[in-house]
């Protein structure tokens, strides 16, 4: 029997450590540095699962040798970028996930748009810029609708969509001057916005070949919905997050689009990933898509790692082993996995940080300022066969498990029917709360209740 290590503390972290725990070849799952939440669930309770907490790099190979770990996998994208898997390989360490080098795909927008761009994958039009106000005088001379995003790794959230120039003019003050997004905000990509549909789309890659995940998924970004106004108003716009939700599978899924997808994008980006740049790339690549009305198909971002929240839907609606995937990557072996998927529909609400009191004043809440240390109630009323996976929690020795992040849980539930998983989800989300401290007790948990729709 095998021992797993994942590498992160997030949602789709426990999501992996979750899947690698359903593996008919794997009798231990380490979690690290992991999150408090993992104890509240049946694999943790019963020590499938084991929060290890352990956050440096030395010394988790030191625990993958002395504890005979088989395979790391690590799901986020700022410990790929530090250089994990190239100090975990230097050891002899079996790992998921691109080398630092390869993370640039992700953490450098202009030098992916420009590869693209070069092998002819469509995406939308797009300029860089180093200089705010060159970046300014583009936006008012273009006249259409644009993108601003910042050039470098924002945890999901560096894009902002502008309605018009004034919106564009104060995405680029934001990024660049203020820099809300840090160093990352240095340069920035403006791109041509789009309408359609957004598709999420996975393929594990081995250094040899690719195994395109032939089901996508839906996220939605904006922190709102489309009726809040009021909040709207309060965060001067329906911000984009590191998603709000998400279902699966995607109402367009089809063979017809699965192998577009494949054609067009996939295997002409890993072909240049393979041969052009000559890496030997082993790990999962995202790209985020858009299929206009019209059934053109642009590349709007790729990421070097399982996506949040669309790995936890896609998770659960595989039925292939993960561990035979995994150790597949490792030994070059993804030409002889067959992929299976079950009949079910997923849906993930994220139960997000909302308005609460702070010691002075008041806390936005998520994607704003928000309160941490809310107690997290009405976790045992939750109906059988609902996944809780745990993202930003922490554990007071009072209270138990409290909120720490502005996206504390994913709530995941599967169906016959894409309607049962929704209303099963929203039944459920409804029984949690985050317990308002400063507000006598106050309900401060929120949901957008439009996922899936």
């Amino acid at each position: 029997m095998m021992k797993v290590l994942v590498y992160g503390s997030g949602g789709r972290d426990h999501c992996l450590a979750d899947k690698y725990g359903d593996s008919q070849h794997v009798d231990k799952v380490y979690f690290a540095p992991g999150n408090p939440g993992v104890s509240y669930t049946p694999k943790g309770q019963r020590g499938l699962i084991e929060r290890i907490r352990i956050k440096d790099f030395k010394e988790i190979a030191d625990f993958c040798i002395e504890n005979k770990i088989d395979l790391v996998d690590v799901g986020s994208e700022n410990p790929l970028e530090e250089g994990l898997i190239d100090m975990l390989n230097e050891r002899g360490i079996r790992t998921i996930g691109p080398r630092k080098e390869y993370v640039r795909l992700e953490s450098d927008r202009a030098f992916t748009d420009d590869l693209l761009r070069k092998i002819g994958v469509p995406k939308p039009e797009y300029r860089v810029f180093d200089d705010p106000e060159k970046a300014k005088e583009y936006v008012r001379n273009i006249g259409y609708q644009v993108v601003v995003k910042a050039n470098g790794l924002a945890a999901g959230k560096g894009a902002i969509v502008c309605d018009d120039v004034s919106d564009a003019i104060a995405a680029i003050e934001s990024i660049m001057v203020k820099k809300v997004f840090g160093e990352s905000g240095n340069r920035v990509v403006i791109e041509e916005r789009k309408y359609g549909t957004e598709i999420s789309f996975f393929a594990y890659l081995d250094g040899m070949h690719v195994m395109p995940l032939k089901m996508f998924a839906q996220d939605y970004k904006p922190a709102f919905d489309p009726d809040d106004r009021e909040l709207i108003e309060q965060f001067g716009g329906n911000l984009n997050t590191g998603g709000t939700g998400c279902y699966c599978p995607h109402k367009e899924v089809s063979p017809w689009l699965v192998n577009r997808i494949i054609k067009e994008i996939v295997n002409p980006t890993v072909n240049s990933i393979y041969n052009d740049l000559g890496w030997a790339y082993k790990g999962i690549i995202y790209f985020g898509l858009n299929l206009d009305p019209y059934d053109r198909l642009d590349v709007f971002e790729i990421n070097v790692r399982h996506g949040d929240p669309e790995w936890p839907v896609i998770a659960r609606k595989l039925s292939t082993d993960l561990f035979e995937i995994g150790m597949a990557v490792w030994d070059e072996s993804l030409d002889r996995i067959k992929q299976v998927w079950n009949k079910q529909h997923y849906v993930d609400v994220i139960a997000m940080e909302g308005r609460s009191k702070a010691s002075k004043g008041w806390n936005k809440g998520y994607p704003g300022r928000y309160g941490k240390g809310h107690k997290i109630l009405g976790l045992d009323k939750i109906e059988k066969g609902v996944a809780i996976y745990f993202a930003g929690v922490d554990e007071d020795p009072e209270k138990g498990l409290v909120t720490y992040g502005g996206r504390a849980l994913h709530v995941i539930v599967g169906d016959s029917t894409l309607k049962g998983a929704r209303e099963k989800a929203y039944r459920n989300v409804e029984l949690l709360a985050f317990e308002d401290h400063n507000n006598n007790g106050t309900n401060c948990l929120r949901f957008r209740k439009t996922i899936g729709l």
